[in-house]
């Protein structure tokens, strides 16, 4: 049984990566010796260009010819000091690509029962509410509920965009922009904004349309609390990585996560990831919700 910290820390991880997907975050562990260069490419296009170029791509998002379904499975384990996982757990969901909800199938690997499914449909409803922005019925505003390109200026000025270069992601060239924290720019929740002051950010932007297709994320140094004495976050790793199955087409295909934190004396480690597979077209439908 998870203790309430342990609930807490995987409510925050999951909202944290859903933070850090909105903003179009992805952070590497690099050198910092060398300030980031604003480099120039043949394209000619600056940082702010092609993060604007995004946004207007994440609209798109989820609206090609074709509709796809997939299963998407969240696994989510506790570990021990070693390393060692204590407790894991997991759900697996039917996911669409069109504007429909995920529909939870099976948890720790059974079918899920209908009093878990209607469960995991209220707590989605209230997630996507509260972090993607998603519309109530009747509201006549287009809703995008892809991972990697909801509410994409969310977090925009806390955030400076710096073009690095261009490299291939699965044989796709994309932009690299790096992330600086603008520490001037401040959030109300302190223990967020620390966070985020600390984040090491980058993130791969197809060259050709314009949709995220890598993030990385990686706490620079620990964040503490009452100067350590009441603990601290140790580690923040998140790598993700989104599959296109088409133009404007692009899911979610794998993303990791791994927390280390401290309090007063008990550490606390996790371990998240969600794998999107067997992909299969499907019709269009118009969602309930």
């Amino acid at each position: 049984m998870y203790s309430i910290f342990s609930r807490f820390l995987k409510g925050f991880g999951k909202a944290l990566i859903l933070a850090i997907a909105s903003q179009t975050v992805h952070a590497l562990d690099q050198s910092s010796s060398l300030p980031p260069v604003n480099i120039k490419l043949p394209s000619e296009l600056t940082a702010d260009e092609i993060i604007e170029l995004a946004r207007e791509a994440s609209k798109r998002n989820g609206q090609g010819e074709a509709v796809f379904k997939f299963y998407r499975k969240a696994s989510f384990d506790e570990l021990d000091t070693k390393g060692n996982i204590i407790e894991k757990n997991s759900k697996t969901y039917l996911a669409f690509t069109d504007d429909r909800d995920q529909q939870l199938r099976k948890v720790n690997g059974r079918s899920a029962t209908r009093e878990e499914r209607y469960r995991e449909y209220r707590k989605h409803q209230e997630r996507q509410r509260r972090y993607l922005n998603k519309r109530k019925k009747g509201d006549v505003k287009k809703r995008n509920e892809s991972l990697f390109t909801r509410n994409i200026d969310l977090f925009e000025n806390k955030f400076i965009p710096i073009l690095e270069g261009v490299e291939k992601v699965n044989d796709r060239d994309a932009f690299v922009i790096g992330l600086k924290p603008n520490k001037k720019n401040k959030y109300k929740s302190r223990t967020v904004n620390r966070i985020l002051d600390q984040l090491k950010t980058k993130v791969w932007i197809d060259k050709e349309e314009f949709q995220i297709s890598q993030i990385r994320a990686r706490l620079a140094k620990p964040v503490n609390f009452l100067g350590g004495i009441a603990g601290s976050i140790k580690t923040i790793n998140i790598d993700a990585t989104q599959k296109r199955l088409g133009k404007d087409n692009w899911v979610d295909g794998k993303v990791n996560a791994k927390f280390n934190a401290r309090i007063a004396w008990k550490t606390y480690q996790f371990k998240m990831e969600s794998l999107s597979t067997d992909f299969e077209r499907t019709e269009r439908i118009q969602p309930e919700s």
